[in-house]
């Protein structure tokens, strides 16, 4: 594993994740569906079918950038047309407040429990590659951010809830990938669990 790079990766799917708040904030949560849209009509079929041309010159040297190997061979930002399904589904059936959280927690949790993991990560958890300094490490971010929307015990519930959706996820099975499963879990624990109007 390349560190630099994988650690480059998710400070960029931190960012990149969390300025989809900035248009819900202020156009409304159907600009997310849009975006998700776009990524997934657009975006999608240049990694699909290896669409090289002037006009994707840009996309493909962010995949050089960022990309893990094994991904490029299997499907070029595969994770991220992942997330982007996550949170189109969860930007057409759940509420902005829903939706941030569920933003927030993709964007926090899934990024600093990577960072930590690769640069602390010791003591594996069961058979899996996830580590327990990984969860700590993404655990106190996404909780202490989450005190913003909500209040402290829902940003403690939501934060383990996470925690466990990722321990559980799979980067093999696209539909057990974390960017998908956390927002859209969330948003299922937030509405049926914590009771939040959807």
């Amino acid at each position: 594993m390349n560190v630099k790079k994988e650690i480059l990766r998710k400070f960029f799917h931190i960012t990149s994740t969390l300025s989809i708040l900035i248009p819900l904030e202020f156009l409304g949560k159907y600009s997310v569906s849009v975006i998700m849209i776009v990524m997934l009509l657009f975006i999608f079929p240049i990694s699909y079918f290896r669409i090289r041309n002037y006009f994707t010159l840009w996309y493909w040297k962010l995949i050089d950038l960022l990309e893990r190997e094994r991904n490029l061979k299997i499907l070029p930002a595969r994770q991220a047309f992942s997330l982007s399904l996550g949170i189109l589904i969860v930007s057409l059936f759940f509420c902005e407040d829903i939706l941030k959280v569920s933003i927030i927690s993709v964007a926090v949790y899934d990024g600093f429990a990577t960072i930590a993991g690769i640069l602390y990560g010791k003591h594996k958890i069961f058979r899996t590659k996830k580590s327990v300094e990984g969860v700590v490490g993404g655990f106190i971010p996404n909780f202490l951010i989450l005190l913003f929307v909500l209040d402290p015990s829902d940003a403690f519930l939501v934060t383990f809830f996470t925690a466990l959706i990722e321990l559980l996820s799979s980067e093999r099975r696209w539909f057990l990938d974390d960017n998908l499963t956390i927002p859209v879990s969330v948003a299922l624990f937030l509405t049926f669990v914590l009771n939040f109007p959807s």
